[in-house]
């Protein structure tokens, strides 16, 4: 059931509400609003046209009394960061794994909140470009920390007979200045552009629902473990995996 959170124009509209939990406490939630369809980061909107060829999705992380760093702070944590796994098996990714954090390659953390890629801490507007979201400017949000991610495949990147799939698994991080970071709860979602062949080639992008994770799954903690475009493992205290 989708909520609305906001009673003003373009509300957050939540499709998926996760909880995140910090050795059995309820420290928060994360929030996956309704997706939105795009054709290369153009022309957006809520229902997929004939030329989309991506999906946009807000995802929010709203601590409360006893995960807020301001208040009871039960996990001791410094900040809240956004940590995302992209998983795929499209062709073509220049310096690109099949499964990566999914952050750019000249990248020194591996955090999905860090500019350039567009994302928001506390009372905050949504990111300046909206051409890839479905409102033609940018509008308040509230949250911990927020990230906006709109990707998206073109044709040149099937491969013919298969369809295109592309899965992200998304996290809180739990990070410390001055002890080893902690991996939260997380939750999953993706799209598939399905093949058709003929002149048609690939479908417009099916949104694969989000779902709720207690904990980052084995592909998540393999991916951190052994990527080697960030060294980031080592600050992570793996006995909370």
């Amino acid at each position: 059931m989708l909520v609305t959170i906001d009673v003003r124009s373009n509300p957050l509209i939540v499709a998926r509400s996760c909880p995140v939990t910090f050795q059995g406490h309820d420290i928060g939630r994360l929030d996956f609003s309704k997706p939105w369809y795009h054709s290369g980061r153009e022309n957006a909107s809520y229902i997929p046209k004939d030329n989309a060829t991506g999906v946009g999705l807000e995802i929010h992380f709203f601590s409360n009394q006893k995960g807020s760093v301001q208040q009871q702070n039960l996990a001791r944590c410094d900040k809240y960061r956004i940590l995302q796994i992209r998983s795929t098996n499209i062709r073509h990714l220049a310096n690109e794994q099949a499964v990566q954090v999914d952050v750019p390659p000249d990248f020194h953390e591996p955090f999905y909140d860090n500019a350039p890629l567009e994302h928001g801490y506390g009372d905050h507007f949504t990111p300046k470009d909206s051409r890839d979201k479905p409102w033609s400017k940018p509008v308040k949000r509230a949250s911990t920390v927020a990230i906006y991610d709109t990707p998206y495949v073109s044709d040149f990147y099937g491969t013919e007979g298969e369809d295109m799939i592309v899965m992200f698994e998304t996290c809180v991080v739990c990070q410390r200045e001055q002890q080893f970071d902690s991996i939260l709860s997380c939750g999953n979602w993706g799209y598939v552009r399905e093949y058709l062949g003929g002149m048609t080639g690939w479908t417009e992008p099916e949104f694969i629902e989000s779902q709720c994770q207690a904990k980052p799954s084995s592909v998540f903690n393999h991916t951190l473990d052994t990527q080697q475009r960030i060294e980031y493992s080592y600050y992570l205290n793996w006995r909370d995996f």
